[in-house]
């Protein structure tokens, strides 16, 4: 009766145990994000206001999301607006750029990353004030765009995630949208 007793007593630690790592037995899911619910997020943190050492106010708004899975990258368009607080001038155009996303469990937000410039185009400006507008367009992208949240995932998901046994990891970047892969959360 003993080792019957001690076989049964092994099976449900080992049972409790696959219950318990069911999360790691059964490996990395993937949560699909459609392009137009991540243009959505990215149109809702826009516009952007800045002024620059009190000469150029500029305003970036009406983002246009491009995927570009081949590259693992989003290509991004936007309007610009600049004011020339000296002469009082303004000028309209564009900047595309184009950047990598990652997850950061801090706050569990979903970040630019690498943001290059690609063009940076205003209509009508001098040659004069093309190479400071240049500046200020890769300084905008540099130091205001990289490492800005898109998205933050709600307390709620981030919690049913967690209870299934869960973390979000790396964010790939498809011909329809986005592929995040959950990660069996390691034990603590």
């Amino acid at each position: 009766m003993g080792t019957r007793h001690g076989l049964r007593m092994g099976w449900a630690i080992v049972a409790a145990g696959l219950v318990a790592g069911c999360a790691a037995l059964l490996g990395p899911r993937t949560i699909d994000v459609p392009q137009a619910q991540l243009q959505g997020a990215v149109e809702r943190r826009f516009p952007i206001e800045r002024r620059y050492l009190d000469l150029l106010d500029v305003t970036v708004a009406a983002p246009r999301v491009l995927l570009r899975p081949e590259t693992n990258r989003i290509a991004t368009e936007f309007e610009v607006l600049v004011s020339d607080r000296v002469f009082h001038g303004q000028h309209r155009g564009t900047i595309a750029l184009n950047y990598g996303l990652r997850f950061e469990p801090g706050d569990n937000s979903v970040r630019l990353t690498n943001v290059r410039v690609d063009r940076f185009d205003i209509d009508g400006a001098s040659a004069l004030l093309r190479q400071p507008l240049d500046r200020v367009g890769v300084m905008l992208a540099e130091q205001t765009l990289n490492e800005r949240p898109i998205y933050t995932l709600r307390p709620k998901d981030v919690e049913a995630v967690q209870e299934r046994g869960y973390r979000p990891s790396e964010i790939r970047v498809t011909a329809s949208g986005l592929t995040i892969t959950l990660l069996p959360d390691s034990p603590r």
